[in-house]
């Protein structure tokens, strides 16, 4: 870095800066394990959105609202 009271940091000082990775495998196994739970979460998305329905429905059956169910593209 180059500067007085306030340092400057530019292309070529960032070009020179070194930044550590963990091994290919480490990082792999980290990419692995995201999108695990990424599958996970997306699952439970679903899972929300079906129970979501199923109470809507059951209210609206209890309620005597009940209406012809949406069908789904």
């Amino acid at each position: 870095m180059t500067g007085g009271g306030q340092p400057q940091f530019n292309g070529n000082a960032l070009k020179q800066v070194k930044i550590p990775l963990p091994p290919l495998a480490t990082q792999q196994a980290i990419v692995a394990e995201i999108e695990a739970e990424q599958a996970l979460v997306a699952a439970n998305h679903e899972l929300i959105a079906r129970f979501e329905k199923k109470i809507q429905a059951t209210l609206a059956r209890v309620w005597g609202d009940e209406a012809p169910a949406a069908t789904e593209a």
